[in-house]
């Protein structure tokens, strides 16, 4: 009869390496990237903001108050328009259209640009010179031309009945989309023929991998870094060009709350007499914008593999 193991003595055990608290990167994260910090601190209040609109707002944002053109008061917190709606309320419902449009129309484009680019850039030959083909046609296009010829184009073909959205922001985020997805597909292409001829992906072909398997269990993990550095960085330049669509009048149906809208139009006539009407509205477009590619680019400095450690 073999005899017991003796245990081991108390210092040759191993524990294991030490456990890192998520907390533990989180405050390294802020002291290592302030400005990060400060956009994710802007967007977590534009997010509040967003949310809890309904509740934050001081009246309806489309119906008139009973004031016209008044200035700030602590009854119109951002004052009024030459229609008489509450600015501040229109602001706080603005925020809920910005941030849906632009979260919807990146989340889209994030899936199918990455699904392409993983299509391209692991099959090679045909399929990726007609993806990178197609793409390089949609990328020739202007932005703000390509993007009101497809919101013109199928204006007839969206439906007006979609709960939680209306016609008007479904052709917003279907012309945003139409324009992103074959960006985002160039650049992740890039990162999946880079990952492709790494040596865990010939490993996985010799074990017999299917191309498929390869292609999500293997590659799409590693590029979780360059998708949050893509979404953080798209997301701003989406709800811009919302902005810009609603500057122009083609965005959302009229009275709909968007700070682009509201700097357009008729209003543009009465910045010197009621500043308040442009400074708002603009200011919170401004702040979106600017926390938003703060937090980008420090989360690229911190997930880039070749700009780690150099901070």
């Amino acid at each position: 009869m073999a005899e017991a193991a003796l245990p081991l003595p108390s210092e040759f055990e191993w524990a294991g390496p030490p456990p890192r608290s998520r907390l533990h990167g989180l405050a390294k994260f802020v002291r290592r990237e302030p400005l990060g910090t400060a956009g994710a601190v802007l967007i977590l209040l534009i997010v509040v903001a967003a949310l809890f609109a309904p509740l934050l707002s001081t009246d309806d944002p489309r119906q008139f108050s009973g004031d016209v053109l008044e200035s700030p008061s602590s009854s119109h917190f951002f004052g009024t328009t030459r229609e008489g709606k509450d600015v501040y309320s229109r602001v706080m419902y603005g925020a809920r259209l910005a941030l849906k449009v632009g979260v919807a129309t990146v989340l889209i484009s994030i899936i199918g640009g990455t699904a392409f680019a993983l299509a391209a850039g692991f099959f090679g030959g045909v399929v990726d010179w007609i993806l990178s083909r197609i793409a390089e046609v949609l990328i020739t296009f202007p932005p703000i031309l390509f993007a009101l010829t497809i919101r013109t184009s199928f204006k007839d073909d969206i439906p007006e009945n979609v709960p939680g959205i209306s016609q008007g922001e479904l052709l917003v985020i279907l012309a945003i989309v139409v324009l992103y997805t074959p960006l985002i597909f160039r650049l992740m292409r890039g990162a999946v023929l880079e990952q492709r001829g790494q040596l865990y992906v010939e490993s996985a072909r010799v074990t017999g991998a299917t191309g498929l398997r390869i292609m999500v269990r293997h590659i799409l993990p590693n590029l979780t870094g360059i998708v949050i550095i893509v979404s953080t960085t798209s997301l701003p330049a989406a709800i811009l060009l919302e902005s810009s669509l609603g500057f122009l009048g083609v965005g959302v149906a009229v009275g709909t709350p968007s700070w682009g809208a509201d700097l357009s139009g008729s209003a543009r006539s009465f910045f010197v007499q009621a500043p308040w009407i442009a400074i708002f509205p603009g200011a919170a477009l401004a702040i979106t914008v600017l926390a938003f590619n703060l937090l980008g680019d420090s989360l690229r400095d911190t997930l880039d593999p070749r700009l780690r450690g150099k901070i």
